[in-house]
């Protein structure tokens, strides 16, 4: 039932000695998927149920281009709000910002040192980097006074008392929320973002978060009242919308997010809109973010040089462009309330369904000569216990490696053998989705464990399989130990270590290696089309369609095209590991790189054919020319 004809003196998997195993195993396979498509549909009804998104803007970034026009952040946004612009986002004061507003004077101790010496007083008792700060209007210190666990050190300086911190915080030392300029945007129609500051030994944590404001974006990589007063923050964020910044891990947040209603973000640094990205290319990628990865708060920042140019007309079309692209897609922009994921998945079924990954375990072992598709079950098992530990994420990352394997390791390899193995990767991965899938998963405060292992093992097994049916592996020694390297040799290996490194690099939302313009070129022209597949599986199914069309190449020809097929299969497994990205999306991206990548493979084939027939006729007649050259 497995692989194709083969020598009599080939090693025999477990699945050609065990066919009654091999059939009570496909069985328990299908009962399982039972239970498994059941949460799979729970969750689809899940999602979806509210098709809102809302758009903020960094009102620092704001008040920057503001200035180039002589005008104030406010009066800018009111002119961007008859584009589209619904929200903004304000930054919780520091001991700079309220200085630069008036508020506050503010000195470094080596500045107060100076001024005393010009003042003839004898200097302050600070050191030279100490911030001293004095308030120029009643109560503006109130709030940087009260948060602080270690109270200040009160100074003389031209016969007015100053609060000294020790060391430079002027950017860095939070100082509460500014009132006055929440109010005012407020009051224009604006939704409110507050982007409170983390600092150490800070009080009262959240207690002066605004009401005005519907969403919490903590500033920095750290929440606000980590580590130690975490549980303030989740006692007062409980009626507001926290961000989970994509791109941007944030210590404490998975505590936190854990614990209150949140919200998935999506920003894009000032420097790389600035001098990258166009107000289209950003409008395509945030329609993305909400399609694709269940993004539903976009934070958007306005162009603040003219590289690519001018700043308001750029802004202004990345806005209204944006507004028209959601509503297009059937998304409401405005205030998302106290949305959050909704879905639990019933105890019972997902161990039903987490069953069915030991199933695929057992298969895998199935698929090699023994023992060694035992030892590689109990790697999988192993490796799924190290990266996850004992949880149902331990379970999902055995499915997502072992399930691409299957169809091409255990199904005969004929043309069908393509939509045999994936079906078999659509199996694994609604148990993946149905076992890994919770609220923490589908937001992103849990992500995948394992998922580089994900990419690189599936192929790595597939080699292992195929070299052990075609060798035993003391063969294999002693052909390798006497084996002389060529320069062909290693041209291959390099090859392939540079196509597995490839596969791990380009991995993610912001790959280590961009892609190329070609590839850019092609995936927008493909979100035109439909959603967008994965590059991999447009070049994976096809290989793996020549390797099963010409079962008369040698195994050193069809092997790689194999494996190359098994990474297809495994990007499936891995597009589905993405909890946050909607099932539907990840079926449909799947399904069309299937039906994509049979259609290239189809029309490679016969010019494979005819590439090696040419090659063959060459060699032939090169050949017979030596021959005739050597005749005396």
């Amino acid at each position: 039932m497995t692989g194709a004809p083969r020598r009599s003196s080939q090693p025999r998997t477990l699945a050609e000695r065990h066919p009654g195993l091999l059939r009570v195993l496909w069985a328990l396979l299908a009962l399982s998927l039972v239970p498994a498509l059941v949460l799979v549909s729970e969750r689809i009804r899940g999602e979806h149920s509210e098709q809102r998104v809302a758009i903020v803007m960094d009102e620092i970034a704001l008040a920057e281009q503001a200035a180039y026009l002589g005008l104030d952040s406010l009066t800018l946004g009111r002119h961007y709000q008859t584009h589209g612009l619904s929200g903004i986002a304000i930054y919780e004061d520091t001991v700079e910002t309220l200085a630069m507003k008036g508020h506050v004077a503010a000195l470094l101790g080596r500045e107060a040192h100076a001024i005393a010496t010009v003042l003839g007083e004898p200097p302050p008792a600070v050191a030279a980097d100490t911030t001293l700060v004095r308030p120029l209007r009643p109560g503006a210190a109130e709030r940087l006074l009260a948060n602080t666990a270690a109270p200040p050190l009160e100074v003389t300086l031209g016969g007015e008392t100053w609060y000294a911190w020790p060391g430079d915080s002027f950017r860095t030392r939070p100082a509460g929320a500014d009132r006055e300029q929440i109010e005012a945007w407020a009051s224009a129609g604006f939704e409110i973002a507050y982007r409170p500051r983390n600092f150490p030994g800070l009080l009262d944590v959240g207690s002066d978060y605004p009401p005005e404001a519907s969403y919490l974006v903590y500033a920095g990589l750290q929440v606000a009242g980590h580590p130690n007063a975490l549980g303030a923050v989740i006692d007062v964020s409980q009626d507001y919308l926290t961000a989970i910044i994509e791109g941007t891990p944030q210590d404490g947040m998975p505590v936190v997010a854990g614990r209150v209603p949140t919200v998935r973000l999506l920003s894009f640094n000032q420097d790389y809109l600035n001098q990258r990205l166009r107000p289209g290319e950003v409008v395509e990628k945030y329609l993305l973010a909400a399609n694709e990865r269940n993004v539903r708060l976009f934070y958007l920042r306005p162009y603040t040089e003219e590289q690519l140019g001018d700043m308001v007309a750029n802004t202004e079309a990345l806005i209204s462009g944006l507004r028209r692209a959601l509503e297009r897609d059937g998304y409401q922009v405005g205030g998302l309330g106290l949305r959050d994921v909704e879905y639990a998945p019933n105890p019972a079924l997902r161990l039903a369904a987490a069953f069915g990954i030991l199933v695929g375990l057992a298969l895998l072992a199935l698929a090699f000569p023994a023992p060694w598709g035992v030892l590689a079950a109990a790697l999988v098992a192993l490796l799924g216990l190290v990266v996850a530990g004992p949880s149902w994420a331990a379970a999902a990352l055995v499915a997502a490696i072992a399930f691409p394997v299957l169809g091409f390791a255990l199904l005969r390899h004929r043309p069908y053998a393509l939509l045999g193995a994936t079906g078999l990767s659509l199996v694994g991965a609604a148990l993946l989705v149905a076992v890994g899938s919770d609220r923490a998963s589908m937001l992103a405060i849990e992500p995948f464990a394992g998922v580089a292992a994900t990419l690189v093992l599936p192929p790595a097994l597939m080699a292992a399989q195929l070299l052990l049916r075609w060798r035993r592996p003391a063969a294999w020694v002693r052909t390798l130990w006497g084996y002389r390297v060529r320069l062909g040799d290693v041209a291959i290996a390099l090859v392939v270590l540079a196509v597995l490194a490839l596969v791990v690099i380009r991995r993610g939302n912001f790959p280590i290696l961009a892609a190329t313009e070609a590839e850019l070129a092609a995936r927008s022209m493909l979100n035109e089309l439909f959603v967008r597949p994965r590059f991999k599986e447009l070049v994976g199914h096809p290989l793996a369609v020549l390797a099963l069309t010409n079962p008369r190449w040698p195994p050193w020809a069809t092997g790689p095209l194999l494996v190359a097929g098994v990474i297809a299969q495994a990007s499936i497994l891995n597009s589905f590991s993405h909890y946050h990205t909607p099932v539907l999306i990840s079926l449909q991206r799947s399904l069309i790189a299937l039906a994509i990548g049979v259609i290239v493979g189809l029309v490679l084939v016969p010019l494979a054919r005819l590439a090696v027939l040419a090659v063959r006729s060459w060699l032939q007649a090169d050949a017979r020319s030596e021959a005739g050259a050597g005749e005396p």
